[in-house]
């Protein structure tokens, strides 16, 4: 199944996660005039986290993760890679491909894989470090294209 990439808006985005990016409402918790702003896009407790470097070269998702008890940071460091989704991995028509450009995070429990879209993909992630994995098998591979 071949997926076309759908842009990483904040609308389209949101039934998954959030693109990590201060929204107009958003309050910075530190600022100095004409220096910088630094906003808190993510509260989550746990009880710590992990970050991982992810290098990718695979185009081709055979199955979907979720992670029922923590959000998952997503920062694109190198290469170009897309983020597939869905909120019910029993349905392929839900699935949605969306090119990973910025950083985002996933709710919990979003069912996701990611795919690179060029020769390789480098990504850093961020999660709690007890997270429970949970896989999906997909009934045919899924493959993301612009």
């Amino acid at each position: 199944m071949i997926l076309s990439m759908l842009e990483l808006s904040v609308k389209a985005f949101a039934p998954y996660g959030r693109v990590l990016k201060p929204g107009a409402g958003d309050t910075p918790e530190v600022s100095e005039a004409n220096f910088f702003d630094f906003y808190i896009l993510l509260r989550e407790r746990s009880k710590g986290w992990q970050i991982g470097y992810l290098s990718i070269e695979g185009s081709t998702a055979r199955s979907l993760e979720r992670h029922p008890n923590t959000s998952e940071v997503f920062v694109p460091l190198r290469g170009s890679a897309a983020l597939i989704v869905s909120s019910d991995p029993t349905d392929p028509s839900g699935l949605c491909a969306f090119a990973l450009d910025r950083p985002v995070v996933l709710n919990c429990g979003t069912w996701h894989n990611v795919v690179c879209l060029g020769n390789k993909g480098e990504l850093l992630i961020a999660e709690s470090s007890d997270v429970v994995d949970e896989f999906y098998p997909l009934p045919e591979a899924v493959v993301a294209r612009d």
